[in-house]
């Protein structure tokens, strides 16, 4: 099952590629790990850009709101796989992961109406809502980097593995700001 469409930069040589596996029970159980791991990255793919203290800001920001989400969503007991990716026109983010078998569907559901919908009344009903919803895995931070930083979402799930695969794309024209 695909949701949204992945980006095929593959065909050109990326800048830099950094890939981690963490335990999702690590980042659930300290959370500044989290912020940790995102920083770390940023400061590793922002010294090629000119204005590096922008870039680092942005690059830590999307990877630690879209950590938060995967490791909210994922079992105790799983692995993340994080890799990002930097090619001449965009940053990716790529996470491989298991999900808690509750969450899978509103999951899923989530993402593909952030792959599909206006992000602009997503993003105002998010912001606006009075209650949470029963599943919170920190929409509000995903639809923030589609809204905020012209990001895009896409995920595919192995139906034979349980396993999915998210990607975030970011333009480096947002990253060279």
């Amino acid at each position: 099952m695909d949701i949204g469409t992945f980006d095929t930069t593959a065909a050109s040589a990326p800048f830099s590629v950094i890939e981690l596996l963490v335990q999702a029970q690590d980042i659930q159980d300290r959370w500044q790990r989290c912020n940790m791991l995102a920083n770390y990255i940023a400061e590793y793919v922002a010294y090629q850009f000119p204005a590096r203290e922008w870039a680092e800001n942005l690059i830590s920001t999307v990877t630690n709101e879209f950590l938060e989400a995967v490791a909210c969503l994922s079992p105790g007991c799983a692995d993340l796989t994080l890799r990002c990716t930097q090619y001449a026109s965009t940053m990716q983010i790529e996470i491989e992961h298991s999900v808690q078998p509750n969450a899978l569907q509103p999951y899923l559901t989530f993402l593909s109406e952030l792959s599909g919908t206006t992000i602009g009344d997503l993003y105002f009903r998010l912001l606006t809502a009075t209650e949470r919803p029963e599943l919170s895995f920190n929409q509000f931070g995903l639809v923030m980097l589609v809204h905020d930083f012209h990001a895009r979402v896409a995920a595919r799930l192995d139906a034979a593995t349980g396993q999915i695969r998210i990607q975030v794309s970011v333009p480096t024209k947002e990253i060279s700001a």
